[in-house]
């Protein structure tokens, strides 16, 4: 039984983090028997399972709820309460199964080569997509193109892509990067998966990967310290990063001013292009109307499938790409506070348990890929589809983790010996 649920869940979850919104075909059977062990599992009562764990998803599947029924009595679309439902409370009851069942396996010992080979996959899909745009190679369907989203451009200076699993590397390359910070010991296999990640990116022109990728460092630290778990060689690497990183940025401004790096003018562009504030750009003229929308319903908000007076999509015009500025036009004050403080007491309570644990630097990177899926989802709508929205179990799967502490796995060792 264990074994089928191994590989179960082991496929379902390579087949989220690599083709992601797409294919659930394939997902559903390896979630199906997930699931299917989860229920018999749980009547037996072999599993732990913590009441912080169960008050989490009750009070988030509250929550999505109330702002559902707030969307309803104010006339908003049917079609869009039922999708908000959907996705923020059937999705998150399912992920309280899978959370689960994950936190009473031993996760920890296959989670950075899962996540490894994950980033492998992404990397050979996006080789493909470029070679494929260029050679002609055919060796895929036009459909299975369509579903993976496979298109490609190659511009002046860089190319773009938009394959499905790109979006997943603002998670998996914070994540393989606080690994090779914090961990005692630097793997060969997850520092190639990193870098194959980050070329993934460069070739995507992913700009919120790039800039996740600068940011990590501090977001290691940060958790790190706050945990009590800041080793010195995890203080020295992310600060011998960030030397390098001045150094190559002086050294490349220099050279760009010479002209010895015109080549780069394109992708430079490109990279700036996101901070572009102005306000015909897209993003601006939606957070404008959304802030607008919100000053007319400020207390509880418009609810799930609000419509601001400037619109993203004529077929679906409640969603919006500035997921904070749409989550205050929908939810109001009242709505961002209640969300914002569970989140933040449970993360609070993830930082606890760090401080004992023997799995930390795994926590700590877990910790640092939910808050850069939490940046990343400030001006891209990561967190509305069910592979995306695993970030909101990561905090929940630290806290019903079956774990020892260090002077519980000291004891352990010795006994053993």
């Amino acid at each position: 039984m264990d074994a089928v649920v191994w590989v179960s869940l082991s496929g379902l979850l390579l087949l989220m983090f690599v083709l992601p919104q797409s294919f659930a075909e394939l997902k559903f059977p390896f979630l199906t028997a997930v699931l299917a062990a989860v229920f018999v599992d749980a009547l037996s009562g072999r599993w732990r399972v913590e009441i912080s764990v169960v008050t989490y998803y009750l009070c988030f599947c509250l929550l999505a709820l109330a702002w559902c029924m707030i969307g309803l009595l104010r006339g908003n679309p049917a079609i869009a309460i039922v999708e908000a439902m959907r996705v923020y409370v059937v999705f998150m009851l399912i992920y309280f199964g899978l959370t689960l069942c994950i936190s009473n396996l031993s996760y920890q010992r296959y989670a950075d080569r899962l996540i490894a080979y994950a980033s492998l996959c992404i990397g050979v899909t996006t080789l493909y997509a470029l070679a494929d745009h260029v050679y002609g190679l055919g060796w895929l369907s036009q459909a299975v193109k369509d579903e993976l989203f496979m298109q490609v451009g190659v511009h002046s200076g860089y190319t773009q892509m938009n394959t499905v699993n790109i979006g997943m590397l603002v998670f998996i390359v914070p994540y393989l990067f606080s690994r090779v910070l914090s961990a005692p010991r630097t793997s060969r296999l997850l520092f190639f998966a990193l870098l194959v990640g980050l070329l993934s990116a460069l070739l995507a022109s992913r700009r919120a990967v790039l800039v996740l990728f600068l940011v990590t460092p501090a977001l290691v630290f940060g958790v790190a310290l706050l945990s009590g778990r800041l080793t010195r060689r995890c203080y020295r690497a992310c600060a011998a990063f960030y030397a390098l990183a001045a150094v190559v940025v002086l050294g490349s401004g220099v050279l760009f001013g010479l002209g010895d790096l015109g080549f780069l003018e394109g992708f430079l562009g490109r990279l700036g292009s996101a901070f572009d504030g102005s306000p015909d750009a897209p993003r601006p003229a939606q957070h404008a109307a959304l802030l607008a929308g919100f000053e007319d319903h400020y207390l509880l908000g418009t609810g799930f499938g609000g419509v601001a007076s400037v619109l993203r999509s004529e077929e679906r015009p409640w969603t919006y790409e500035l997921t904070y500025s749409r989550l205050l036009f929908n939810s109001g004050l009242i709505g961002v506070l209640l969300l914002g403080g569970l989140l933040g007491a449970y993360f609070i309570a993830a930082l606890r348990k760090l401080r004992t644990s023997v799995h930390a630097e795994l926590y700590i990177a877990l910790l640092c890929g939910f808050v850069a899926m939490l940046i990343a989802a400030a001006s891209n709508p990561y967190l509305s589809s069910f592979d995306f929205v695993f970030a909101f179990s990561i905090i929940p799967l630290i806290l019903n983790s079956k774990d020892l502490s260090e002077r519980a796995d000291k004891r352990a060792r010795k006994s053993a010996v």
